[in-house]
Order: C-alpha cells, then sequence, then structure tokens
C-alpha cells in the first residue's frame, strides 16, 4: 500500500538491489557464447564495472564521501539513468515539462547513490556468476548470472543485466531483474500510482523523492 507523499521500505527494494546486487568481490565466466561483437562489449562492460566497484567498495568503507563520488561517477560510466527514470515513470513521464524531468532524474540518481552508500560494509567474500548472455533484438542484450555466498541469504538469487546500445554505439545499463523481477516495472507500478493518488501530477514524484531526501 502506497501513501501520499511518503515512499513505504519496501518501495524501493529492488532500487537497492539495482545498486548493491553488483557490489560483490569478483565475477566467473561461464558457458559464454560471446562470439559476436555485442556480445563482447557486453561481456566486457560488466566486468569492467566489476573492477571498478571493487575498488569503490575498498573507499567506500573508509570515507562514505568519497565512495558516493565514486558511486555517482560509476552511474554515469555504465548506467542510462535517463532511460532508467523514463521508464520508471512512463506514461506520465511523457506529459512532463522539460524541467521537471531534469529534476526528476537529477533526485532519481541522488536516491539511488544514498541508498548503495549504506551498505559499503555489507558486500564481501561474494562472488557474481556469469551463466550467458542473450541477445534481445538488434541492439539489447541480456547479461544473465547468479550470485554465489554460501551461506549467505543472497547465495544462488539470480540476477540479470539489461543492457542497450544507444544512438551513439556507448552500451550501457537499463534494468536490472531480481529472481526474474525487473526493477523498471515493480518502480513503475509504485511510480504510477503515486502519480494517480495525487490527480496525475508528474510533479508528486518530484515531491516524494524530495522528501525522501531530506530524512
Amino acid at each position: 500500500m502506497l501513501f501520499l507523499y511518503k515512499i513505504s521500505k519496501t518501495s524501493f527494494i529492488l532500487l537497492v538491489y539495482f545498486l548493491a546486487a553488483f557490489l560483490f568481490a569478483s565475477v566467473t565466466f561461464t558457458n559464454l557464447k560471446a562470439d559476436t561483437k555485442l556480445f563482447n562489449e557486453a561481456q566486457y562492460h560488466v566486468e569492467t564495472m566489476m573492477q571498478d566497484i571493487q575498488f569503490l567498495l575498498e573507499v567506500g568503507k573508509t570515507d562514505a564521501d568519497q565512495g558516493r563520488v565514486l558511486l555517482t561517477k560509476l552511474l554515469d560510466e555504465y548506467f542510462d539513468s535517463i532511460q532508467i527514470a523514463k521508464f520508471s515513470s512512463m506514461p506520465a513521464w511523457r506529459k512532463a515539462t522539460t524541467h521537471e524531468k531534469e529534476e526528476f532524474i537529477a533526485l532519481f540518481e541522488k536516491y539511488l547513490v544514498n541508498l548503495a552508500a549504506k551498505r559499503f560494509d555489507e558486500f564481501k567474500d561474494v562472488e557474481y556468476i556469469i551463466s550467458k548472455i542473450e541477445q534481445r533484438g538488434s541492439k539489447m542484450l541480456l547479461v544473465d548470472g547468479h550470485i554465489k555466498a554460501p551461506g549467505n541469504k543472497r547465495d544462488n538469487t539470480q540476477v540479470s543485466w539489461r543492457l542497450l546500445l544507444n544512438e551513439d554505439n556507448k552500451m550501457s545499463i537499463i534494468d536490472i531483474e531480481i529472481a526474474k523481477i525487473s526493477m523498471i516495472v515493480a518502480q513503475n507500478d509504485e511510480f504510477t500510482s503515486i502519480i494517480r493518488n495525487n490527480k496525475g501530477k508528474f510533479s508528486s514524484l518530484i515531491d516524494v523523492l524530495k522528501k525522501e531526501l531530506s530524512n
């Protein structure tokens, strides 16, 4: 149940995983059929991101502020925040003003960074194992795998990354699926409810995020 001007503790749980799920120590690749340019690019994208995250984790554990800076850079480098914000707020996004979209994207990114920054110490001795890479259409790929963490509740959790090649031929992550549940779909359901409860105003999402960030 959603409450007006307040996001429940569970409302951003998939967004927590969106950043937290890739805070792992290493990556192992098995059964890949990376015989095309796109497949190789997807593998490289995820592998390089993991390497950057290893450094980010070490910094964040001792310097939270610098960790947030690195998280912000990580989002810019590996994720398409505009597409994520857009699809998470459709169809209301279409009617939003340019200023509203820009403000929403900025707040959305800051909220993601804050969520992940609170979990610097929670992820260690965990592997993310890529099992396969599939192409979906001409420019989209799905990197599928699972968490390997014996004794941890996250052990064997399926995690899939959806990557898109944009018009500038840059590959970026636009969604993550946890146990086959799409972060974008789940978040879109919540955002749609917030907007509906506020007479269709896109600005209600901005108000909600501002209140969350001020807490």
